[in-house]
């Protein structure tokens, strides 16, 4: 009797133990650990993520590891990529993972495909041999333009204005997947690999998770991968550290524009005598807005650099947390 009480003790520690484990697996949304997931390392696993999300068969994959955007000059903008990789040597493929909402969202989509079909200019080459650029943008908050849209992915390129089916080049494709929608996407069509792939990346503790892996075993391959990353302590370190650095910069957001509200009415009460209280209160509302989110969202970066250099953590650890240039570290 006592033999048999034992035994249940330990499979209920052993239950707890597996169940602990399971809430402490690492989300692979964050980007720190996106990263570390789908790299050259990890190929099967990407070539299958990337084949789901374009819904076309990859014959041959480059996966670029360098993140980092070519800067023809120091002082030029720096990009870092989370994923990019060139296809049957006809498509360069860049995913996004964007977790805060910000200022200027599209322009850095755009800037992003600007740097990689720039890339691609070499003397003497020409135009039409370029090879097509498809950004997928992956977003952990609502998009305002698509409120009105249910469907979780939307596809945008250059057309013409009245003549929507013309298509004035295909040599540019962004899609944008919004993970505020997938649950009920998933509930429509289960079958759907492309949303299998966001429920994994959006929780893959749930129920739904487990159920997609029962069918489908790219995604039970990168589950199994998740769990090892979740039990690196160096890894989960930098992964709780960019999550509360996240945290952060979402509450900065939220009282920069709070402020911006405040000065914007201020200023909209005095500027209304004369041009009217919406423009002021617009006027004041943007300029409060822009000084105080990026002074603070700065500050809240330069805060956890100097705490994680003094934990003696790399520059190149830093930045991949802080995404502040490793000079800006430097000079901290």
């Amino acid at each position: 009797m006592e033999d048999v009480i034992k035994n249940v003790k330990e499979n209920e520690n052993k239950n707890k133990k597996q169940k602990e484990e399971e809430k402490e697996l690492l989300k692979p949304k964050n980007d720190v650990v996106f990263q570390s997931l789908f790299n050259q390392k990890n190929e099967k696993i990407t070539k299958a993520f990337i084949e789901d999300l374009l819904e076309e068969k990859i014959e041959k994959i480059i996966i670029n590891d360098t993140k980092e955007l070519y800067r023809e000059k120091p002082e030029d903008k720096l990009g870092i990529l989370d994923l990019e990789a060139e296809i049957n040597e006809e498509k360069k493929i860049d995913v996004e993972i964007q977790l805060i909402e910000k200022e200027s969202f599209a322009e850095r989509l755009l800037y992003y495909y600007a740097k990689l079909y720039g890339n691609e200019i070499k003397r003497g080459k020409t135009y039409d041999s370029y090879k097509k650029v498809v950004i997928i943008a992956i977003l952990d908050f609502d998009l305002e333009i698509t409120k009105g849209i249910e469907k979780m992915e939307t596809k945008w390129r250059i057309r013409e204005d009245e003549n929507t089916k013309l298509i004035l080049t295909d040599a540019l494709e962004i899609h944008i997947i919004e993970l505020s929608k997938i649950k009920r996407e998933y509930k429509k069509n289960k079958e759907n690999r492309k949303v299998q792939w966001m429920m994994f990346l959006d929780n893959p503790n749930t129920e739904e998770v487990e159920e997609i892996m029962e069918e489908n075993k790219e995604i039970r391959e990168a589950v199994v991968e998740v769990h090892k990353m979740s039990k690196d302590e160096k890894l989960r370190k930098l992964a709780e550290l960019r999550e509360k650095a996240i945290m952060d910069e979402k509450e900065i957001y939220s009282t920069g524009y709070h402020k911006g509200e405040k000065s914007g009415y201020g200023k909209g009460k005095i500027d209304g005598e004369k041009l009217g209280y919406s423009k002021g209160r617009s006027d004041g509302e943007q300029s409060g807005y822009s000084k105080g989110h990026l002074e603070g969202e700065k500050n809240e970066k330069i805060k956890i650099a100097k705490i994680l250099k003094e934990k003696g953590m790399s520059k190149e650890e830093i930045s991949e947390i802080t995404k502040l240039t490793i000079k800006e570290i430097e000079e901290i």
